[in-house]
């Protein structure tokens, strides 16, 4: 009998685009299983936001974490813009080089 997968969540500390220290909680996407901040329901149409992707500004060293809701698409508008200040274990650290690795690798950059 297989066991169920234990949740993938925890509390990291980072910056915001304003320089302001803030506490963010960390899930696994359950569409791409990379690891994502936790975001509320949207205020306009209180749909929760779907991960869409995650790039890294390679020059701020900030990751954009982009969501989509369920507003129309020409009000649809999500990111989460953070640059991960606290490195608790190897396994956080591995996480962002793999995703540096997957978006050099996709020809993103």
């Amino acid at each position: 009998m297989d066991e169920p997968k234990k949740k993938k969540e925890f509390k990291l500390t980072a910056l915001n685009t304003d320089n302001d220290i803030v506490e963010i909680t960390v899930h696994e996407c359950p569409v791409c299983r990379e690891l994502i901040p936790k975001v509320e329901n949207c205020p306009t149409c209180n749909t929760p936001y779907t991960h869409l992707n995650t790039v890294e500004n390679f020059k701020t060293g900030y990751l954009h974490y982009i969501y989509e809701c369920g507003c129309p698409a020409h009000e649809r508008k999500a990111q989460k813009i953070l640059k991960i200040t606290e490195v608790v274990d190897e396994s956080r650290i591995n996480i962002r080089k793999n995703l540096a690795d997957d978006f050099l690798k996709s020809g993103g950059y």
